[in-house]
């Protein structure tokens, strides 16, 4: 499939990378097939674009959480891994929306919503977390300047 993007132009994707978002990602509801693409063509990198397969200026910049905070914590319940025919977490991908704001020291990560993607069946669903820890508009570097 020929996707567009703003990203990186007009990119050619084998059908296996469609991801669906059954009833779209909030705010965006019609929007219902995306693509994960890596931020930094290496794969060296933590970040990267969710993209439309319709509309090439909607793409959401994700990031692994993981990375900037080990002890982040995401809880499927059974309802969620039944629509997401999650049969191992293992293969969950997690994923945060980042705000990189004007500098990117200053990023801020969407940690009350994640998005949660089944890599073997490419279902997709953003959720909220029920835990007052996590914030929409959490320092994604926050962790990284208190460590120098």
């Amino acid at each position: 499939m020929k996707i567009q993007t703003e990203q990186f132009g007009e990119l050619e994707l084998e059908d296996n990378r469609l991801l669906t978002f059954e009833r779209g990602i909030p705010g965006f509801e019609e929007e219902t097939k995306f693509v994960l693409l890596p931020a930094d063509p290496s794969g060296d990198s933590p970040f990267f674009f969710l993209q439309s397969t319709e509309h090439a200026a909607i793409s959401f910049f994700m990031a692994d959480p993981f990375v900037f905070l080990p002890d982040y914590e995401v809880k499927l319940d059974d309802t969620l891994t039944g629509q997401l025919k999650l049969d191992d977490p293992s293969d969950a991908i997690v994923l945060v929306t980042v705000t990189p704001n004007k500098q990117i020291v200053d990023a801020t990560a969407n940690l009350k919503a994640p998005v949660v993607i089944n890599n073997k069946q490419q279902l997709g669903k953003q959720i909220v977390l029920n835990n007052p820890n996590y914030q929409v508009k959490h320092p994604l570097f926050q962790h990284a300047a208190r460590q120098v």
